[in-house]
């Protein structure tokens, strides 16, 4: 069997065991998830991290869909900010690319809480998608022309942020680093499936409403420029992932509801990596569960 083009990882209904996978169903796992349609898999030989990963003609059926890497094998996720330009903004690549890390502990998978803590609550919580890049083999000192030899999978991301938080100290750490704020989903989607990363559509709705709305060639530092920039003197490891920026929210200014608030279902997606859908729900909340 072939290398996958598409890796989902899954709680299995016929055994309740975690495999990786690649879907049998077409289109866009994270809807059909939602709908609670049948999905259903060809279990992977290994993670999609080893060189010797195959499918399987072992068939599993999916009960629960999980992020698709397990966070133990994520090695580090750096993000990236003011990476899109305001509207008519005159577009100057930065010298030095503003960075910030989240630990593992942040990753969810698609249907899963995004859970807002109580030293989070009235902090301006807000949603940013983002094309994450998960590399498959170390890179350090790369030049941009060979950097996205080195990217092995793209998917969706949510970078959950907190903008009250994050404008109370000289670093951003805090305000992006609780508990389920980097949902990842709904599909690893393998690098010669995406040919140019830097063409693809990017959007956010929350509770049906258009919130964000973009495309990668916006981008003000390409994906190879980022990870040959960030790879200068530092080993991005196999399995290191890189969220590599938002857009700036439509009509900020004027929308009444700008912020997360409990029960909001907030959807993100890239074009040709799915929709990653979660729901907010604010810890210590006295309503009833989602």
């Amino acid at each position: 069997m072939s290398r996958p083009s598409r890796t989902i990882r899954f709680i299995a209904k016929e055994d309740s065991k975690t495999y990786y996978g690649q879907p049998i169903q077409s289109g866009d796992i994270g809807l059909l998830y939602h709908t609670k349609a049948l999905l259903t898999a060809h279990t992977l030989s290994s993670s999609p991290l080893a060189a010797n990963c195959t499918t399987t003609t072992t068939v599993r059926t999916v009960a629960r869909l999980l992020s698709p890497l397990a966070p133990a094998e994520i090695s580090c996720i750096r993000g990236l900010g003011a990476q899109f330009p305001a509207p008519g903004a005159k577009v100057v690549k930065p010298e030095v690319a503003v960075l910030f890390y989240k630990p593992q502990t942040t990753v969810c998978g698609p249907e899963d809480p995004i859970i807002i803590p109580v030293s989070a609550r009235g902090m301006n919580n807000d949603y940013e998608v983002e094309l994450c890049v998960v590399l498959q083999k170390a890179a350090l000192n790369v030049s941009v022309e060979d950097a996205l030899s080195y990217v092995g999978w793209y998917c969706t991301s949510n970078d959950v942020s907190s903008r009250g938080l994050c404008g109370k100290g000289l670093q951003w750490g805090l305000g992006k680093s609780f508990d389920s704020w980097c949902p990842l989903g709904p599909v690893l989607v393998a690098r010669d499936q995406i040919p140019n990363p830097q063409n693809l559509r990017i959007k956010t709705t929350v509770n049906g409403l258009t919130k964000q709305l973009a495309n990668t060639s916006e981008m003000i530092l390409s994906v190879a420029e980022l990870i040959s920039h960030l790879s200068q003197g530092v080993t991005l490891e196999a399995g290191s992932i890189i969220l590599s920026g938002t857009p700036l929210p439509l009509n900020r200014a004027a929308d009444k509801n700008p912020w997360l608030k409990h029960g909001d279902d907030v959807r993100v997606e890239v074009e040709g990596c799915g929709t990653l859908i979660n729901r907010v729900v604010e810890e210590g909340d006295v309503r009833a569960k989602l």
